[in-house]
């Protein structure tokens, strides 16, 4: 066999390869998206945006994440060949967290820190303006404390 055609088989199995792969990537994230909107619809707006809660779930029961997980699985896309609903889920996970209720917003963050703390920052500031527009100074100053001590990266210039 000649070497050109070695490398063409190389070639083929290295495209081959990375086709699988993206199709598993794009029907699971593709089903991740739909629970997530499934869910965001029905006012379940943490399991939209986080998936399922895996500390709830029994070993037979099937995994579905949220808009995190469709985010996570296209945002480092080295070739950035993603699926339109990668972007969908950007937007709608961003408007998940400003809809979520005070104490829904704490249960989060208490749930969050420990497992996975993607969002939570963003919960905490969330919470912080809240706090400051209601007047509520003692919560102000608890989230104000947790942002420093846990986020110290994400400073708080503007609420």
């Amino acid at each position: 066999m000649t070497t050109g055609k070695k490398l063409g088989l190389v070639a083929l199995l290295v495209i081959t390869t990375f086709c699988t792969a993206w199709i598993h990537a794009y029907r699971q994230s593709s089903t991740y998206f739909e629970f997530a909107r499934a869910m965001h619809k029905q006012g379940e707006l943490v399991i939209a945006l986080k998936g399922m809660n895996k500390l709830e779930m029994r070993i037979d029961d099937e995994y579905f994440g949220g808009y995190q997980q469709v985010i996570e699985t296209w945002e480092s896309s080295v070739f950035g060949i993603r699926p339109a609903f990668y972007e969908q889920a950007r937007v709608a996970a961003l408007d998940i967290l400003p809809n979520v209720s005070n104490g829904e917003l704490l249960e989060f963050i208490d749930l969050y820190i420990q497992l996975d703390q993607r969002y939570v920052p963003e919960a905490a500031h969330e919470l912080l303006k809240r706090s400051l527009q209601q007047g509520d100074e003692e919560q102000a100053a608890e989230m104000e404390e947790f942002m420093a001590e846990a986020f110290p990266e994400h400073a708080i210039n503007e609420v």
